[in-house]
């Protein structure tokens, strides 16, 4: 019997030694690497994270971030680190971020030397862990891109759109009532990467009402759907404008006034009542017309003619142009653009930026020539006279300028003479001083041979006067000679 508790001691003492030596040999660790995505393309940034969870607290970590350095360029993180904890942490996070540089595959790794809890007990974990991008070119990249541009469904909610929807078929009609104001349209793409413009409610006028609606695929192409919605006209009021036909508009909440000096008002047309906007200072109205495409515009009306209206504003200065009855003098007739709108303007000079414009003034009703800068966009009464008087004093202006070129030029002309004249005449004085130097060299040259010369003339002249007198003195000696022998 005590044989037996004797065993069941040591058995138990055995089994808590394991246990307890289990549990510290069981403290570890996972490590997870992440990429901010599986593709990259060259140029473009890629973010690596690399988290560590451990089931106890964190002591210490040394690791080594490899890297393709080929396909790899790093931008931030710490690649070789020691990090030591505070004794609070179970979790760390690391983070590197690298620029794609070539295209291929690239693959990086976060390599484990050493793991330890906060115990000093080794951690059990994944020493290594590896990760592989795919890096492409932007060509690449825009040539894997979808081409499907189509929509797998249109139609309008309530309604028969006519033909019957194909996903080739690109024009499609629909006839209502005069009462209905909107419709809602409803598609599908046939493609989940493309995108559709032109689905959802929209506004009705009477007439015509082109509506689009357009797929753009992945890749950019686009393919436009356009639905002609006919909005039925009570017996359509159908004016001619310039050979084209147009009905008026006779629902006041489709045109609205094109500015504050305008206001509401109602006039009979074919004797019918329509709205109109009408400028008690200039007499003008207006009344809205549509065309077949049922786009609305503003037009002048007066004694059943029609012209487009179109104001321009200028510094508080609002005008609408107007039909000249006779081009001025010395202008031609010109087509402009002010703010986007083409208009007749003229023009005298082809290279100026000046054009006169016949307009009316909205806010005082006059009809006059305005002179338009379209440097400055900028707009002002046009006076003949005083025109002519700026006419004079640029002309005047111009030739001063030439004669102030021409008399520069001159200028010019005598200086760089006078210049090369001087410039010579230091050439030939220099030229001069070189020779006179170079005479008065050999002339004291010639000075000192002509001095040896007379010395050695002065010593042979001095020698034949010696001779001469040695030659006298002879003779003489010999005369004296002969007489003392003729007196022995």
């Amino acid at each position: 019997m005590k044989l037996l508790k004797k065993i069941f001691f040591i058995l138990l003492f055995a089994i808590t030694i394991t246990y307890n030596t289990t549990k510290c040999d069981a403290a570890s660790a996972s490590v997870r690497l992440t990429s901010s995505t599986s593709k990259a393309v060259v140029g473009n940034y890629v973010t690596y994270t690399v988290k560590i969870s451990s089931s106890s607290l964190l002591g210490s970590l040394v690791y080594k971030f490899n890297y393709d350095t080929s396909k790899l360029t790093l931008v931030s993180g710490t690649l070789n680190a020691a990090p030591v904890f505070s004794g609070k942490e179970k979790s760390a996070t690391y983070t590197f971020k690298f620029k794609a540089k070539a295209r291929g595959n690239a693959t990086v790794s976060f390599v484990i030397n050493e793991a330890l809890d906060w115990d000093g007990n080794n951690l059990s974990m994944n020493k290594t862990t590896s990760k592989t991008i795919s890096i492409i070119t932007q060509a690449e990249l825009e040539a894997s891109y979808s081409k499907n541009n189509y929509l797998s469904s249109l139609s309008v909610d309530g309604y028969n759109i006519s033909p019957s929807f194909n996903k080739d078929t690109l024009e499609y009609s629909l006839t209502l009532e005069n009462d209905i104001r909107s419709i809602n349209i409803s598609g599908s793409k046939d493609d989940s990467k493309a995108s559709v413009t032109g689905l959802g409610t929209h506004t009705l006028n009477e007439g015509i009402n082109k509506i689009n609606v357009i797929v753009t695929a992945q890749n950019g192409s686009t393919r436009t759907y356009t639905l002609s919605v006919t909005v039925k006209e009570l017996t359509p009021i159908v004016v001619d404008v310039n050979g084209k036909q147009y009905n008026v508009v006779r629902k006041k909440e489709l045109i609205t006034s094109p500015n504050s000096m305008y206001k509401e008002t109602n006039i009979k047309i074919n004797e019918e009542e329509v709205p109109a906007f009408i400028n008690e200072v200039t007499n003008v109205t207006l009344v809205g017309l549509t065309d077949s495409e049922g786009n609305i515009a503003l037009y002048s009306y007066n004694n059943d003619a029609y012209t487009l209206y179109r104001e321009f504003s200028f510094n508080k200065i609002i005008v609408t142009e107007e039909k000249i009855s006779s081009i001025p003098s010395g202008y031609k007739e010109v087509k402009i653009k002010i703010n986007g709108q083409e208009l007749t303007a003229y023009q005298k000079d082809s290279s100026s930026n000046f054009y006169l414009i016949y307009a009316k003034n909205i806010e005082n009703g006059f009809t006059n020539l305005y002179q338009y800068d379209s440097k400055e966009n900028t707009i002002q009464l046009f006076n003949e006279q005083d025109k002519e008087e700026t006419d004079n004093i640029r002309e005047k202006n111009r030739i001063y300028e030439y004669i102030i070129i021409g008399m520069g030029t001159i200028l010019v002309v005598t200086y760089t003479y006078l210049l090369i004249t001087m410039l010579k005449k230091e050439q030939k004085t220099i030229k001069k001083k070189k020779s006179n130097q170079k005479f008065f060299e050999e002339k004291d040259k010639f000075t000192e041979n002509d001095i040896e010369v007379a010395n050695l003339l002065e010593d042979s002249s001095q020698f034949y006067k010696n001779s001469d007198k040695i030659e006298d003195d002879i003779s003489l000696e010999k005369k004296k000679n002969k007489r003392k022998k003729e007196k022995k």
